[in-house]
This record gives structure tokens, sequence and C-alpha cells, in this order.
């Protein structure tokens, strides 16, 4: 099986938001898209919360980037750690703007 090097980040991990620095320095680059969804506030907290993603064809175009680098797949197991236990990583076709799709990783509810 080919190896993704694509993540769909919608929340704290992408480019100006809090988490930030889990991606930062990993070479690679960002691109905008979208999937179908739900997206839920879990937890609160100072930031009032995390979003978690339920994947959802019927469902919002929920907007984020696209991160694609050929160090993924070696940083993944700390991405998973950052994470944790409220999410799962799973694969997906990412609508891009022009309409064609990318697989790729995002993390969603468990």
């Amino acid at each position: 099986m080919k190896n993704i090097d694509n993540l769909f980040v919608y929340g704290t991990l992408q480019k100006g938001k809090q988490h930030e620095n889990i991606l930062e320095n990993i070479n690679g680059t960002w691109k905008r898209g979208y999937v179908n969804g739900k997206l839920y506030n879990i937890s609160s907290g100072p930031d009032y919360g995390y979003p978690g993603l339920k994947l959802d064809p019927k469902g919002s175009k929920i907007y984020g980037l696209i991160f694609q680098s050929k160090d993924l797949q070696s940083n993944l197991k700390k991405i998973d750690k950052f994470e944790g236990d409220n999410y799962k990583r799973v694969t997906s076709e990412i609508c891009l703007k022009n309409g064609a799709k990318v697989k790729s990783y995002l993390y969603v509810i468990k």
C-alpha cells in the first residue's frame, strides 16, 4: 500500500492556530480543502474546547488545510500522541477547490 503524504487539519493544528507548532518543524506545503461531515465541540477549557469531526457525505462542508509532506509518515506517532484518546486517525478523500480529490489522513472523534 502506498504511503499517504497528506494530513487534513480543521482545528488547532492549522497554520496560525494554537498548536501549529506540532507541524511547523516538518517540511511540507499547505493547500485548502474540505470534507463533508459535522463538527462537534469536545471538552472545554481556556480555549473553549476543541473541534471534533464526524465524517458524513450528507453533512456540511468542513473547511481546513491539507499539509503535504514526504516526512509525514515518520511523524505520525508524534501527531497521534498529541491528538490523544478522543480521536482516531482515518483516511478520506479531501476535496480541493478545483474539484480534484486527494487521499489524506485526518483525525475524527472516536
